[in-house]
Order: structure tokens, then C-alpha cells, then sequence
């Protein structure tokens, strides 16, 4: 008899979504600290919207993840993903100003 690790099964969820293990951060908390984004999924629900982007971080070799509306971050995010082994990548959010005191995140 087969033990169930020999299976390779694992639940598929009916939206077709990604799950990511981790506890949920602010990309506020991840300002200039180094991490490693391993992947992301788009087309997500939340209270503060629709069509957000959960984001999967190692922060410290522990497992985070935030949820992210830009569309700057979702458009490079994309971009990487069609460059073969983009994922996962190293790297610091940072933030920049613009317009009347507006805050944006970037990867750098």
C-alpha cells in the first residue's frame, strides 16, 4: 500500500487561485529590508477591492505575503514571470514620491 506523500496530491481550489503559505504583511513593514519574492497570483477579492495581487515573500527564511493594487508592481511582476527562472528574485521595496505627497512602492 502506497503512503499518501507518494501521491503527490494536493488540494486544488475551484477558482484556480494560488494559496500561499505565510502570514499577511504590509508592503508598509517591508520598506528597505531585503527579501525574496518566490511568486504571486493576480485577480484577487478583498475587502479593499477587486483584481488585487497577493504577493509571496521570504522575509528572514519565513514565509509572508502582501496584497498589492499597483499596477506598477503588478505590470513588473508579469514581466518577470514570462523571463525564464524569474521567479523567485531578490530584492528591496523602496518607496518614492509623487504628485501632492503621495507614496508609491518600487522593487529595486
Amino acid at each position: 500500500m502506497r503512503d499518501f506523500k507518494s501521491l503527490k496530491v494536493s488540494y486544488k481550489p475551484a477558482d484556480g487561485k494560488k494559496r500561499f503559505p505565510g502570514t499577511v504583511v504590509s508592503v508598509r513593514e517591508l520598506v528597505n529590508l531585503p527579501i525574496v519574492v518566490k511568486d504571486f497570483e493576480v485577480g484577487i477579492k478583498t475587502e479593499q477591492g477587486e483584481d488585487r495581487c497577493v504577493v509571496s515573500i521570504e522575509l528572514n527564511g519565513e514565509p509572508k505575503k502582501y496584497f498589492t493594487n499597483s499596477e506598477e508592481m503588478k505590470n513588473i511582476l508579469a514581466q518577470v514571470a514570462e523571463i525564464p527562472d524569474g521567479l523567485p528574485f531578490e530584492t528591496v521595496i523602496k518607496t518614492e514620491t509623487f504628485g501632492k505627497g503621495r507614496t508609491k512602492y518600487v522593487f529595486s
